[in-house]
């Protein structure tokens, strides 16, 4: 069984289906009678998104660049601590209030046969799934590196720097594809020194929400007790699954996804240092 801590370093949880055909763009009905469904699971209030983005064409080996704009549709449970998105292609489930990865799992199961139900991308033939998991390693009453195994080297330590750098940034990241061909697990060490703590970033930059009407609210004061905390980590986990799905099992995917986690953890764990990180965090009694 996994360590469980009182003060979990994870701050940001994302799941997504990615379909391999357009799901469309709904009328302001249909998102109300979605919502009415999700009311039922704690979400209160739904905003649409249009943010310009472009598109890529192919037609006779040529290819062009239009611009197009993306409808996206977020549901907020009250706090906005848990949103549900929706776009022409996906539909994810994110949280910045996670608990554990079984009620994460199963609410983001409950969401897509409430999302079928509904006639929101039933039918449609599915792609790939991901599984994304960003924690913050603050160092307390010891150094960054202390809460790694010896086996990671922190990316900053090798390049010059001074010490009164107003910003140090560095990254390392490593992914493995596993046995099966289909599925793999990345992980990305973005590792930072940041003298103001206004400037301080907590996501990595592909998780990062581009429309602030979409944004969420992260639970980070918790592990900066400090604004003399100038040095910090963003580990964002993330795992993948291609699908040839041409009829979505929702008990399957929570499988596939469930073993995804597993993998995750294993590459989680790998990187602690244990005694640091318990006392960091502070493990439950069982």
């Amino acid at each position: 069984m996994a360590t469980k801590f009182q003060n979990p370093p994870v701050i940001y949880t994302a799941a997504k289906l990615i379909f391999a055909e357009s799901i469309g763009s709904y009328s302001d009905d249909k998102y109300k009678s979605l919502l009415t469904a999700l009311e039922l699971h704690s979400f209160d209030s739904y905003t649409v998104s249009k943010v310009t983005g472009v598109q890529l064409k192919q037609s006779d080996n040529q290819f062009s660049v239009i611009p197009t704009k993306a409808e996206r549709v977020g549901y907020f449970s009250e706090n906005r601590r848990r949103c549900a998105v929706i776009d022409e292609n996906t539909i994810e489930l994110r949280l910045s209030e996670y608990d554990n990865h079984t009620r994460f799992l199963d609410e983001f199961k409950a969401l897509i046969d409430v999302c079928f139900s509904r006639g929101v991308a039933k039918g449609n033939k599915l792609r790939e799934i991901e599984l994304h998991y960003v924690d913050l390693f603050v160092p307390q009453n010891c150094q960054l590196k202390d809460m790694f195994a010896s086996s990671v080297t922190m990316p900053m330590e090798q390049f010059y720097s001074v010490e009164d750098d107003a910003l140090k940034a560095g990254a390392t990241s490593f992914t493995r594809v596993l046995a099966s061909g289909s599925s793999k697990v990345s992980i990305n060490l973005e590792h930072l020194k940041v003298l103001d703590a206004q400037r301080r970033k907590y996501l990595p930059d592909s998780l990062v929400e581009p429309d602030g009407k979409l944004s969420m609210p992260l639970d980070v004061e918790r592990l900066f007790t400090s604004n003399k905390q100038h040095e910090y980590a963003i580990v964002h986990t993330a795992c993948g699954s291609l699908i040839d799905m041409d009829s979505v099992d929702t008990t399957k995917i929570r499988d596939m996804l469930e073993l995804l986690y597993v993998e995750s953890r294993k590459t989680f764990d790998h990187m602690l240092a244990p005694k640091v990180c318990d006392e960091i965090w502070e493990v439950e009694a069982k």
